[in-house]
């Protein structure tokens, strides 16, 4: 049975290219032609070795012009062998070039959380400029990561900082992204937290007020009663018009009955 030659990602640019590398690979070790591209096979001097040799030649190129973007294709079309159009583009994206040594290196060594971002999103996007810096300059020191890391973090998290920071021993990338997702889910559980406690504590507050309206309108109320208890306490005046309790003198009915008379 003939085996699986096609990618379902093609080559686009250096950004898949270590991706496409690992896949094309296993696809040409599968379908045994991956000496095709690790080495020049000369031409052998029998017919029949020498049909079938140009038969999977042509199958190997074929293979790599099919898993590469149309855009790629002038930069393979004129190779005459699959080694050659491997080599090509493993030039092209993978070569020495100073220039992207330069922009990844920047890249790294300015990387920031966004305040909309998620730690997976973050740490995803330091690991891809970690894999592209590799491809060039080969591998890179866990500990710088880890640091360019935890500098690109937000304000908020510095006390997780200070503490990765206070280890005797350098925490691995790896996982750095592990411990960093767990704090995310426990900043957010507090957030929750405090969110709940902030809306019971309004809860409580606007019962408070409730309750001093009440008793500001239970005092209201007893003025009333206390007027009326002044009113009682007249009962205990004498007065001084007609000798009788009740009435001062300046309200005596009977000085006024008096005056009609006279």
């Amino acid at each position: 049975m003939t085996s699986n030659t096609k990618l379902d990602e093609k080559l686009e640019g250096a950004d898949n290219f270590r991706a496409w590398k690992y896949r094309i690979m296993l696809i040409l070790e599968e379908n045994d032609l991956d000496k095709y591209v690790e080495e020049e096979i000369k031409e052998p001097e029998e017919e029949e070795a020498k049909t079938k040799h140009k038969k999977e030649m042509i199958r190997a190129k074929r293979i790599i012009a099919d898993s590469i973007k149309d855009t790629l294709i002038p930069q393979v079309s004129s190779l005459k062998t699959p080694k050659a159009m491997f080599d090509a583009l493993t030039r092209l994206f993978e070569g020495k070039n100073i220039n992207r040594k330069m922009t990844l290196r920047y890249q790294l060594k300015n990387v920031k959380m966004q305040s909309s971002e998620t730690i997976q999103s973050y740490f995803t996007r330091v690991s891809q400029i970690k894999e592209q810096l590799e491809v060039i300059e080969g591998m890179v020191e866990d500990v710088e990561v880890v640091m360019t890391t935890l500098n690109g973090l937000p304000r908020s998290w510095e006390g997780f900082i200070q503490g990765i920071c206070s280890r005797r021993k350098m925490t691995k990338f790896s996982r750095l992204w592990e411990e960093c997702a767990q704090e995310e889910a426990r900043m957010a559980a507090r957030e929750e937290k405090l969110g709940d406690d902030e809306d019971q504590a309004l809860a409580t507050h606007t019962r408070k007020g409730k309750g001093k309206k009440e008793s500001h309108s239970s005092r209201k109320s007893q003025k009333p009663q206390r007027s009326q208890q002044r009113k009682r306490d007249l009962s205990q005046i004498r007065c001084f018009s007609c000798q009788k309790m009740g009435h001062m003198a300046r309200f005596c009915p009977h000085a006024k009955d008096q005056g009609k008379k006279s």
